[in-house]
């Protein structure tokens, strides 16, 4: 399966919905997917968050994204995770890249500044989704993160059933700062970093033994 945000080669599938995909016979019939937010239905689960840590649960390959609610007396009031492949998560820095100057252009304007407010394990936590696509919208004074969940089960048909639709299920939205979503595109680099180092050192090891 490769996600494609260019244009789509050969026969278009997916109708009029959010993803749309053509087959690719020369890579083994992979799915070149394109994901069109402008026709996914908006997340109606609502969840403000103004502190974020991300950690990894390497066996699994999966990231979780703790957001949680700070008290004006400090400490955290609670927490919402969602969870993610790892891979999804990188691959929304790489596309999320495009946008960050207008993030800073925001901050500059607002006189605002990156901040790194962790989320404490301890806080309560008000449970854990799962996501593995995030839209990322930003302007004048606030940013909100939409995270949607793409059926693999949608898209073992589509390669299956030429044809069949791949649906785009929203998960929650988080509306906050642009102040945050820095943070977050700062995370996810520093989670690349780590697991690009890891990788090295694994190679290094093999060598010597």
């Amino acid at each position: 399966m490769k996600k494609r945000r260019d244009q789509l080669t050969g026969e278009v599938h997916g109708g009029k919905g959010a993803v749309q995909y053509s087959v690719d016979s020369s890579q083994g019939n992979a799915l070149k997917l394109q994901v069109n937010f402008r026709f996914a239905r908006p997340p109606e689960t609502y969840y403000y968050a103004d502190a974020l840590s991300i950690s990894a649960d390497k066996e699994m390959g999966i990231s979780i994204l703790a957001f949680g609610r700070t008290k004006p007396e400090g400490g955290l009031r609670d927490r919402l995770d969602v969870v993610m492949p790892e891979a999804s998560l990188l691959g929304f820095l790489n596309s999320a890249l495009a946008i960050e100057p207008a993030i800073d252009q925001q901050l500059q304007m607002l006189k605002l500044h990156p901040v790194n407010r962790m989320v404490a394990g301890v806080a309560q936590s008000r449970g854990t989704l799962y996501a593995n696509l995030i839209f990322v919208g930003t302007g004048g004074a606030e940013s909100c993160l939409d995270f949607y969940y793409m059926p693999i089960r949608d898209i073992h048909f589509a390669k299956t059933f030429v044809g069949s639709e791949i649906s785009l299920q929203p998960v929650v939205r988080i509306p906050t700062s642009p102040v945050l979503v820095k943070q977050l595109l700062n995370s996810c680099r520093a989670e690349l970093q780590t697991r690009t180092e890891e990788i090295w050192s694994a190679k290094e090891r093999a060598k010597v033994s």
